[in-house]
């Protein structure tokens, strides 16, 4: 085979389409801004709002791709915005309706209406509401993006399962997910879960640094650790989820909330 040969461009067409499948685009516009308002409201322990019950019943008891971090980011966003429009619709200035409408077309939403009246808090009010399936549609969308900025901030992590424990506590499970105790059963961390929190916090117990990859140590036992524990009503949510060696898992126990804060920077100075 030479180069350039319809052998291998047909070799690198095949390898380009496997890693295409891999990976998404994000276009990270307006991202930072409404990563910065979720990890906002869940400091101030914000609960969840506008939330599908049945769907927080069923993610919250089997892991899903699709997070109870993901549907916070999302109804969150949604009634945060809703309420800005309602209240301060007056203050709304132009080029930041142009800065909607170019978020709308940088996911590839299509808002009902771009016409633009700011001659008052009804008619922005009006404006929202006209779009607020696009709205439902664009913060959907965002939420993988917010998603993937938060999920590797542990701490984060530890306060949003803290309020997803409050809802959790609010909620009648059926008894098939509950255990003898009346909390959420424990299930298997599938493979695809474990992958990404072994990969985020780069093969450590975040705890005590130990590795646990195997190259250095082959004698820890690696385990997948509930931040929030479900005997105090943590979920099975990937967003709940820690990689922690054998001693800290156990000196950790089922009484107690906490995570670690140790990460391995990119390069040390």
């Amino acid at each position: 085979m030479v180069v350039g040969s319809p052998d291998i461009s047909r070799s690198r067409s095949l390898m380009q389409a496997a890693v295409s499948t891999k990976l998404e685009i994000f276009k990270f516009h307006n991202v930072y801004e409404l990563s910065d308002l979720i990890d906002k409201m869940v400091r101030e322990e914000l609960d969840f709002d506008m939330f599908n019950e049945q769907y927080f019943i069923k993610s919250a008891a089997s892991f899903s791709k699709s997070t109870l971090l993901h549907q916070y980011i999302a109804t969150s966003a949604l009634r945060h915005y809703r309420r800005e429009f309602r209240k301060n619709g007056d203050c709304i200035e132009e080029e930041e309706l142009k800065d909607w409408i170019f978020t709308f077309r940088s996911y590839g939403v299509v808002p009902v209406s771009v016409e633009w009246t700011s001659d008052g808090w009804e008619r922005s009010h009006q404006w929202f509401e006209l779009n607020y399936p696009a709205f439902e549609e664009l913060f959907d969308k965002m939420a993988d993006e917010v998603f993937n900025l938060l999920f590797s901030n542990r701490s984060f992590l530890l306060s949003f399962n803290l309020l997803v424990a409050n809802t959790v506590r609010e909620l009648d499970f059926p008894p098939k997910a509950l255990n003898s105790k009346g909390k959420i059963k424990r299930r298997s961390v599938p493979q695809w879960l474990k992958s990404a929190v072994f990969h985020r916090d780069k093969g450590r117990c975040v705890f005590c640094a130990t590795d646990l990859t195997s190259l250095v140590n082959t004698l820890t036992d690696s385990n997948y650790d509930h931040i929030v524990p479900l005997d105090l009503d943590g979920a099975n949510d990937p967003s709940n989820i820690q990689l922690t060696c054998e001693a800290c898992n156990k000196s950790k126990g089922n009484r107690n909330c906490s995570t670690g804060n140790l990460y391995q920077p990119w390069w040390t100075k």
